[in-house]
């Protein structure tokens, strides 16, 4: 036996070296390719495990601006719902005074508060759905006070049938482009909001002002109250005196 092995040793000693050899080179390649591909795969399994780390944590953070967002809007608007104001009711309602109401209250709230309307009470020219608003004078109008159609506000139209129309005249035209009033043709217990700001020196604000105190204090008995008119001194009284009428 010993000797069969010798001699295939002998005869075949170059091909069984060059197989161990291709083997030997095959066990290698093999270890190294094995080694090189678990690092990679751990590597691909720890980004995966990070991204989804980073998409669990933006969830996150946007579910808790979402609920901070709503915690702020509730917040604000029981705030709301809490703060209180303070309206000033005039006219024709049986109980007239200051009513310190809910800032979510309508017209028809604070009305009720003063005892409702009575009966000279003219409801088609007041808006009883109104948002009320902090100093708000609520006037309620006696029945024929108010001429036209029902708008639903008070302001510039009080009794506006017998105003007289405002003369053109090119010599009474203001730097603001406005044509004042003749001498004597603006009566403060008819006119307009708009009708008042062509008065010399009267805008916006003002008109608005002149419009509350007569709602507040009822018709002009003079001229000179005007003067009572806040913001409306002697200076301003007296550049306006020639164009009002009662």
């Amino acid at each position: 036996m010993k000797g069969v092995i010798e001699e295939i040793w002998e005869n075949y000693k170059k091909y069984i070296l060059i197989g161990a050899g291709v083997l030997l080179v095959g066990v290698i390649i093999w270890v190294v390719t094995t080694k090189s591909t678990q690092p990679a795969d751990a590597n691909a399994l720890l980004s995966s495990s990070n991204e989804t780390n980073t998409a669990s944590s933006q969830s996150e953070s946007q579910m808790s601006s979402m609920n901070s967002t709503s915690v702020t809007s509730s917040s604000s608007a029981s705030s709301e719902s809490n703060a209180y104001i303070y309206v000033d009711v005039k006219g024709a309602v049986k109980q007239p005074g200051i009513f310190k109401v809910k800032a979510t209250m309508r017209v028809d709230d604070v009305i009720n508060l003063a005892g409702g309307m009575d009966k000279t009470a003219d409801r088609k020219h007041i808006n009883l759905a109104q948002k009320l608003t902090d100093q708000q004078v609520v006037y309620v109008p006696i029945r024929g006070e108010i001429k036209g159609a029902p708008t639903g506000t008070v302001e510039a139209q009080m009794d506006t049938s017998s105003a007289e129309p405002a003369p053109t005249d090119a010599a009474t035209t203001s730097s603001s482009g406005t044509t004042a009033q003749a001498a004597g043709s603006v009566n403060l217990n008819t006119a307009t909001k708009e009708q008042l700001q062509t008065l010399t020196n009267i805008g916006e604000k003002k008109a608005d002002q002149i419009l509350q105190y007569r709602q507040a204090h009822g018709k002009f008995k003079s001229v000179e109250e005007l003067k009572e008119v806040q913001g409306i001194g002697d200076k301003t009284f007296e550049t306006l005196k020639s164009q009002l009428s009662v």
